[in-house]
């Protein structure tokens, strides 16, 4: 008991895109009571994407005071709650964080017409003006995208669209700085989770005030904008209210929030510049950290001050990941239809990585366009979309839930050297988490198509969580930043297997054939 007492948790939430998942983290990195939620995106008219930020908000005290159950903690312990999300999404909220909208997902476009106009000029490349361009990109590292797949794009959309809810905004927030908004009622951001903003500064790690030649070009009002606190720092303590909800003590701490792929790094035990992280989750990336600003515009990938002292977070962000095998599941095996046969089982995706197992290495030369919402890293094309190639009469269900697995990992592969040339230097592995993590089958097929070694992760869906979590403990003193590493565990390596390599060379080499070769048509049939 005397053990116990001396440990402290951490309440971690996890806001991704399809869900969230809650956490009892404790200083010694284990998760130990866990669950999820899943919500939907609504998917409007004319690209517009949204999500309930109510609902967010509501789920995130029921999902707490479930997994403080399922624990069996004693809530004295409990010292911090901390928060990570998605990104490149915007919630407008009055002077008390409530929502006065939806969220604007980061799969709404509508607001891309409105960065295209800001940005013109000649000269020109792809509709912006170089000389735009550059100052964007010098001074932030980032710039504004012609889909509007930004959380500038979606401000400006609503001033411009719904000029009513911008008139009434206090606030526009990011959905970590929203959840923290709503725990301690300061309502607040950090540098590095206004990036996608696009409007501070980044050329310095710490930064804390709005860039005025940008805010100016972009047209929108500072007063709009939320305080800028220490990127290392504590926002404050919950609030009265929360604390009566949950049952905690109100000495209970918010850290500043993060970005999801910021917490899923040291969450993957990677605190040090040249390792690498490979997170199939929803979405599709490969993080790490870089010691400085960097962009590569042709490649898309740049880097972003990280929630970690004077480190940057290399941002390859290459669309969906799991979301393609999800699809897959949800659409053409269960789909709910005339020809459903039951229920969808418990252990669909056990099974479905059991049957990619049955195939052989290469789906039989069945090949899975992953780009179901079009192209990002390291070739960006918002109308590329997916679908299986190379379809036989010998093809069945176990190769094309292979392919899938492989597609999403040529696309990983056709972004590495990109990295790799990015961070001036090549991965010797990789650490492997996220949703994909779970299949043996997937973590042998990215070992064997990058051809390096890919660490598994234990309970790979929870290194978002015990990221946040780590990181909350280290800011409050309860765990030395250095200790982080020894705090997290690799199931299984992945070694790749020689006789595979070749298999996966030649249809690699397709891959990106078929990609290069059908940019006309993605154009023409999606423009």
């Amino acid at each position: 008991m005397t053990e116990q007492t001396e440990q402290k948790y951490v309440i971690a939430l996890d806001l991704g895109s399809s869900g969230l998942k809650t956490a009892i983290v404790s200083d010694q990195g284990d998760v130990v009571a866990q669950t999820y939620e899943p919500y939907d995106i609504m998917i409007l008219p004319d690209g517009g994407a949204e999500q309930d930020a109510e609902q967010w908000w509501n789920l995130s005290l029921t999902s707490s005071k479930k997994v403080m159950a399922d624990s069996g903690v004693n809530p004295d312990q409990i010292v911090c709650i901390c928060c990570d999300s998605q990104y490149f999404l915007t919630v407008p909220v009055n002077e008390h964080a409530e929502p006065l909208m939806n969220a604007i997902s980061w799969m709404d476009t509508r607001g891309g017409k409105y960065n295209q106009q800001m940005m013109k000029g000649f000269p020109a490349v792809q509709g912006m003006s170089v000389r735009k361009l550059i100052k964007w990109i010098r001074l932030t590292g980032v710039a504004p995208t012609n889909a509007g797949a930004d959380a500038l794009a979606h401000i400006l959309a609503v001033k411009n669209e719904l000029p009513e809810i911008y008139k009434k905004t206090y606030k526009f927030l990011e959905p970590a700085d929203y959840l923290t908004s709503r725990l301690t009622g300061r309502i607040s951001a950090s540098q590095h989770t206004s990036t996608s903003l696009m409007l501070t500064s980044n050329r310095q790690w710490g930064e804390r005030e709005y860039c005025q030649p940008l805010l100016k070009m972009s047209g929108l009002d500072l007063e709009k904008l939320p305080d800028l606190l220490p990127s290392d720092g504590i926002v404050g303590k919950i609030t009265a209210s929360v604390a009566t909800e949950l049952g905690l003590s109100p000495e209970v701490q918010v850290i500043s929030g993060m970005y999801d792929n910021q917490a899923a790094i040291p969450g993957a035990g990677i605190i040090d510049l040249r390792k690498g992280l490979l997170l199939v989750s929803t979405t599709l990336s490969i993080n790490g950290y870089i010691d400085s600003k960097k962009t590569d515009i042709i490649s898309s990938i740049a880097s972003i001050p990280s929630c970690m002292p004077d480190k940057y977070m290399l941002l390859c962000e290459q669309g969906l990941g799991g979301k393609c095998f999800d699809y897959y599941l949800n659409n053409i095996v269960c789909h709910d239809d005339d020809f459903k046969l039951g229920e969808m089982p418990k252990d669909a995706y056990e099974r479905l990585s059991n049957m990619a197992g049955e195939a052989p290495p290469g789906s039989g030369g069945v090949l899975f366009l992953p780009w179901l919402n079009g192209a990002f890293a390291p070739s960006e094309n918002k109308n590329a979309r997916g679908g299986f190639f190379n379809l036989s009469l010998e093809t069945d269900r176990r190769h094309l839930t292979r392919a899938v697995m492989e597609g999403v990992a040529f696309n990983s592969r056709a972004a590495l050297g990109s990295v790799e040339k990015f961070i001036g230097t090549k991965f010797d592995s990789l650490r492997f988490a996220g949703g994909g993590a779970l299949s043996d089958v997937w973590a042998q097929s990215y070992a064997d198509i990058l051809q390096i070694p890919i660490h598994q992760m234990e309970d790979p869906v929870q290194v978002t969580c015990r990221g946040a979590g780590l990181i909350g403990l280290s800011r409050l003193g309860h765990l030395p930043l250095e200790d982080i590493p020894k705090r997290v565990k690799i199931k299984k390596t992945f070694q790749p297997i020689e006789t595979n390599i070749p298999i996966y060379n030649k249809l690699f080499k397709q891959f990106q054939a078929i990609f290069k070769n059908n940019q006309a048509t993605f154009n023409a049939l999606n423009g």
